[in-house]
């Protein structure tokens, strides 16, 4: 009886120190760098990624808002000649001022070391304040920061697939290209060897060959982003239409090129519309689009769309349910030919909607994940998220073959924090309805690179995988490859 009572006192006493452990993470939301002089976005995006890893720990873990955060920690960079200088300040969530650091070098080879000396004091200042709350009183009209650490928070997460022991086994790697000198985002194909690609330059059309050739290319304006390239044809006089989603700024302003006798023409501009061509329920590609609107990313039905006297006529719209949009869903129907809709949560979550709209099915693990985004002016919920604007990733493409399978790619692992995103690793998941959920049927073997995007040939039965090798870091330009991989 003793020797029981002891037992039970100590598992107790694991349990209370378990929670006690719990209850004393620290919540932080790092803001995004202020940079002047001002850069592309690049240089404020890695700062805060950097400063997240190095600050997060044992006693502080990172969120993704500062609506959910005990500490609010802002950074600045500034460049004067060669001289630079990185400042940080901590505050409470009611606004008391935790911490300041603040280091300078004349180099940038000595920012990395500065960040890490910079999280170093940031870290030191912030777990002691709240470990010893006396010594840090709360702003007048609040409750203690200790008081507010009720629970764990683990937005901050290392990605990692699944096990599974269907694992294609590929006789080959497939066919590879060379390294392409940029990161790529974008790939688009019409039933031929060629494809084209997006970069932060423009668009290009290359031929597979004994290696990639360049054929030609559009290089567009500096304040233009591709988020979407899309594909149709080829028509019968062998002319293939290609649809290029670009943010203008803070608009829609996408253009429709000709592809014909390898040669790119312009046959429509400033369209107001995000295109994405689709394979419903596994049959003949479609095209689709939707508006952006005012305070809406993505605003009212997806319609199908056709190309008429340098214009675009829509037609048949689909109503989306929560978390779908033009870039994240597709149709599939099961064996007695009723119909659903499949999209991406904005967590990154599989789900399955009856033609009613209502959820019937979310998977338990994450897929898709893309690091392609874009941003716009969020003056409603700049003071709370401290940053002017809010950003929107552009999700994976769903794919649905003509057996009636959805295939869905899954990249994971290194970095993801909120809009930081940094993937490494990915593979491409073949799934089956099988009435009531989609079980998973086979994989592809896993890549060491992040899956850019992806175009599927239903009449090769291929994957064409635009993968990014090397990230580009503080100004390297990176590298990409194009891997193409039969499924069948």
């Amino acid at each position: 009886m003793k020797r029981s009572l002891v037992s039970t006192l100590i598992l107790l006493g694991s349990l209370l120190a378990a929670t006690a452990a719990s209850a004393s993470t620290i919540r932080a939301y790092i803001a995004e760098f202020a940079v002047s002089p001002a850069d592309n976005n690049s240089l404020k995006n890695t700062l805060q990624r950097l400063l997240a890893t190095r600050l997060a720990g044992d006693d502080i873990v990172t969120v993704d808002s500062a609506a959910e955060a005990d500490v609010i920690v802002s950074g600045s960079y500034t460049t004067l000649g060669k001289m630079f200088s990185l400042d940080a300040i901590a505050k409470s969530a009611g606004g008391k001022q935790l911490s300041t650091a603040f280091e300078q070098g004349e180099s940038v080879d000595l920012l990395i070391p500065a960040v890490g000396k910079i999280s170093g004091k940031l870290k030191g200042d912030i777990v002691r304040q709240f470990q010893h709350p006396a010594t840090a009183l709360p702003a007048e009209g609040t409750k203690a920061p200790r008081a507010e650490i009720v629970r764990p928070s683990v937005s901050q997460e290392v990605v990692k697939a699944p096990s599974s022991e269907i694992v294609r086994s590929e006789a080959t790697a497939g066919w590879i290209s060379q390294r392409l000198s940029g990161i790529y985002s974008g790939v688009a194909t019409w039933g031929t060897k060629e494809f084209v690609a997006a970069d932060s330059k423009g668009i290009h059309l290359y031929r597979p060959g004994a290696k990639l050739d360049l054929v030609t290319e559009v290089i567009l304006p500096d304040r233009m982003k591709v988020l979407g390239l899309d594909a149709m044809g080829p028509e019968a006089n062998g002319r293939v239409l290609l649809f290029v989603t670009i943010m203008d700024r803070e608009s829609i302003a996408s253009r429709i090129y000709a592809l014909q006798n390898d040669t790119l023409k312009v046959v429509a501009e400033d369209v107001p519309y995000m295109f994405r061509t689709i394979a419903p329920y596994g049959g003949p590609k479609k095209l689709y689009a939707q508006q952006m609107g005012r305070n809406d990313d993505f605003y009212g039905d997806v319609y199908e769309a056709s190309i008429v006297d340098k214009g675009v006529k829509l037609a048949n719209p689909i109503k989306m349910p929560r978390f779908a949009n033009i870039f994240n869903f597709n149709m599939f129907r099961d064996q007695s030919g009723k119909s659903y809709l499949t999209a991406f949560s904005d967590s990154g979550y599989l789900l399955v909607y009856s033609d009613t709209g209502e959820e019937l099915w979310r998977s338990s693990d994450k897929f898709g994940g893309s690091e392609t985004y874009f941003q716009r002016r969020d003056w409603e919920n700049e003071r709370t998220n401290m940053t002017p604007f809010r950003t929107r990733f552009i999700e994976q493409r769903i794919t649905v073959t003509d057996k009636g399978e959805i295939l869905v790619p899954q990249n994971s692992g290194f970095f993801v924090l909120g809009n930081l995103r940094s993937y490494s690793k990915y593979s491409v998941v073949n799934f089956a309805w099988n009435g009531s959920s989609l079980e998973e049927k086979w994989r592809t073997k896993q890549s060491q690179n992040y899956l850019a995007d992806y175009s599927y040939n239903p009449v090769s039965k291929e994957l064409v995988l635009l993968e990014v090798a090397q990230k580009d870091v503080f100004g390297g330009k990176g590298g990409s490859v194009v891997r193409v991989l039969g499924i069948e």
